[in-house]
């Protein structure tokens, strides 16, 4: 699915990973194994179970507005209200961004009420 055919106002992201903040800015969790039976052994000897993904001040307002509730639309205008034209243009930006975050399945979009399934 192409996100820059996406309505913006149509469609809401959900995070799929787990995350924490640090320093302000969002570390996403995206699990090194798929089976939690290997990543409780390579935890056991030490190992880091997760990737962890340091997001910037603009992916960390994204990641933080995937909350299941708020439309890409008003995640857009978040945006704009916090960094301005830095973030110009920002409907290509969030795009992109989003794209990125469902290829690596870290997160879903899911419909609005009244609007078509994505």
């Amino acid at each position: 699915m192409s996100t820059q055919r996406l309505d913006f106002a149509a469609v809401r992201p959900r995070r799929l990973l787990e995350w924490f903040e640090e320093d302000g800015r969002c570390v996403l969790l995206r699990p090194r194994l798929r089976s939690t039976r290997l990543a409780r052994w390579v935890e056991r000897f030490g190992g880091d179970p997760h990737y962890r993904i340091r997001l910037d001040e603009v992916g960390s307002l994204v990641w933080q507005a995937c909350d299941g509730r708020t439309s890409l639309a008003q995640i857009a205008h978040r945006m704009r209200d916090r960094f301005g034209d830095r973030v110009e243009p920002v409907d290509q930006r969030l795009a992109q961004f989003v794209q990125s975050l469902l290829k690596g399945r870290m997160i879903a979009l899911e419909p609005l009420e009244g609007a078509p399934a994505p």
